[in-house]
């Protein structure tokens, strides 16, 4: 079942990244610079000019060489000064030898920085602290711009020195691309040149149209996007084991695609798609992440992917990437691992914040997008999930806790039935949540016996599960709204994303859900209002649970 993969040409997928930020450059060009490659042949070395337009060095034009790393954009850019022009120490304050290029800058973005450093604290300072993979060299130089700006010198710069500058710069010539200062190689964007403002605004329209639809769907690590470049998108994830050995899904709201991961693995040492436990991967926006998921984009995207997304559930689901056939890829393992990643998409949303919550709405869709797809080409699915429901109507012991883990997953399959629908279930549904309520309302009530509780203790009761209330409803309405027949289609228009207002309103509704703060509310939220009408026969309804809880093993009250 494990997967390897020969080691992929790290130079070449460099080679397109540089050619893809140098066109963005080209597009988006930053006052101020210039960027060229003096030799085609060599991407990995970029001629720059930086015009000073702040500071005592306002005016001053620098000529710097960026050195790009064949393992770009995993490690960032290295810029230093260009040969013969001693712009060094006396002129700013974080300029270094480097004994290998020359004149470095010492920013935390640069890898020069880590360089630098190493002879300080023993090579503990990771290359380029500041750098991520997400970022461009249109970040770097800017980071560059600002840093000549200010010299941090201990001491202004005397007129002197600011002269001596301005006279060594005005003599300078580049052997290698000829630049000199009458002569500029490569030319500078100039602080004041404007396109006309229609002009102007007609191209920045068109790029931000196209930016947004491309911007879903881009890799934030190579850049590359699914349209254009046909690549495999997904999450990445971060897998951790309990003390039962249960494997838990922890998913980063950021999309990378396979070669990125494998580039992670590759640098790390690795040699296949495997579970990597005991590592952890940096994503774009710095968090941790040990695997990763493929989604369905479209059609096409799930047929190119579908060896190594059935892989991926499979090392998900089994913790390993051993060879053995028991480890192979099962339909019903792709049920299991993608209503999980729905309901932890569904709690992330719940906790997160507006921005966050509108990604985890997304992966709530792009997951439940590829779920239908296996429900779809393995038919055995949806037999499956129609008979757990059964089950779960049938007897007590078909509601277990042991038998049916999380109320949240199950909600989701019951949606997904093409035999149940909520109604038909709703009685056993709320029935089994009451009475796994009761654990919790013991632990986390000051109420010592739960068997003579009154209508004053209510208040009491729902604080010591409201967290859990609030859920019920929210996955309630999680379903309710992105569940439902002709859904796949709406996704596959938008690539797999939800539409925008649908997204706004659940965010507005997720408000609503969270100021629920008694069991009248409750009950109409979960439409239960029709036969709990009165604080006495919610008090019916928590004893009724108490039975339960006691019959199916949570409590003995």
């Amino acid at each position: 079942m494990s997967m390897s993969f020969k080691p992929q040409n790290t130079r070449v997928a460099a080679t397109k990244r540089i050619i893809r930020d140098l066109k963005d450059l080209d597009k988006l060009p930053i006052s101020g610079l210039g960027v060229t490659c003096p030799d085609e042949s060599d991407p990995f070395v970029l001629h720059c000019n930086v015009l000073i337009n702040d500071g005592p060095y306002h005016g001053v034009m620098i000529h710097l060489i960026l050195h790009i790393p064949e393992d770009y954009p995993l490690t960032g850019p290295a810029g230093n000064i260009a040969p013969g022009l001693e712009f060094n120490s006396r002129y700013h304050g974080h300029i270094h030898e480097d004994y290998r290029n020359g004149h470095a800058l010492c920013n935390d973005l640069l890898t020069n920085f880590a360089s630098y450093f190493r002879s300080v604290d023993g090579g503990t300072t990771k290359q380029a602290s500041g750098w991520s993979p997400g970022y461009t060299l249109s970040t770097a130089l800017l980071q560059i711009v600002t840093f000549f700006a200010d010299p941090d010198l201990r001491f202004t710069p005397s007129a002197e020195s600011i002269a001596d500058l301005r006279r060594m710069v005005k003599n300078f010539t580049c052997k290698t691309c000829g630049h000199s200062y009458a002569n500029p190689n490569p030319s500078i964007v100039d602080y004041n040149e404007k396109k006309s403002d229609k002009q102007q605004t007609t191209e920045e329209e068109l790029m931000k149209s196209k930016r947004e639809l491309m911007e879903k769907l881009t890799c934030g690590v190579t850049k590359q996007n699914v349209i254009e470049d046909q690549i495999c998108l997904g999450y990445p994830l971060l897998v951790t084991r309990d003390n039962r050995g249960r494997l838990w899904p922890e998913i980063v709201l950021e999309l990378i695609s396979y070669d990125a991961y494998v580039a992670e693995i590759q640098k790390s040492g690795g040699e296949k798609l495997d579970f990597y436990e005991n590592l952890k991967f940096r994503s774009v926006t710095g968090a941790d992440y040990n695997h990763w998921l493929p989604l369905y984009i479209n059609a096409n995207h799930f047929r190119q992917g579908q060896t190594i997304i059935q892989n991926s559930i499979s090392v998900i689901y089994n913790g390993t990437a051993r060879g053995s056939a028991r480890y192979d890829f099962m339909p019903n393992m792709a049920l299991s691992v993608l209503t999980t990643l729905m309901n932890k998409s569904a709690v992330r949303l719940f906790n997160g914040q507006m921005y966050e919550s509108a990604q985890a709405i997304e992966a709530y869709c792009h997951f439940l997008r590829l779920l239908m797809h296996f429900i779809d080409i393995f038919p055995a699915l949806d037999s499956r999930i129609n008979k757990i429901v059964e089950g779960f109507t049938t007897t007590l012991a078909g509601r277990n806790k042991k038998v049916v883990p999380d109320i949240g997953e199950f909600l989701i399959q019951i949606a997904l039935s093409t035999k149940y629908r909520f109604n038909d279930v709703k009685k056993y549904v709320y029935e089994e949540y009451f009475a796994r309520q009761i654990y919790w309302i013991q632990k986390n009530s000051t109420i010592k016996n739960l068997s003579r509780i009154t209508t004053v203790d209510l208040p009491e009761i729902f604080q010591a599960v409201k967290v859990s209330n609030h859920l019920l409803v929210f996955n309630l309405e999680m379903a309710e709204t992105f569940i439902f027949p002709g859904v796949k289609e709406r996704l596959d228009r938008l690539y797999g994303y939800p539409p925008t207002v649908i997204v706004e309103k659940f965010q507005t509704r997720l408000k609503a859900i969270k100021a629920i703060d008694r069991y009248s509310v409750l009950m109409q939220a979960i439409r239960l209002s029709d036969t709990i009408k009165s604080p006495d026969d919610m008090i019916d309804l928590i004893k009724r649970s108490i039975h339960v809880s006691n019959q199916q093993g949570y409590t003995n009250i």
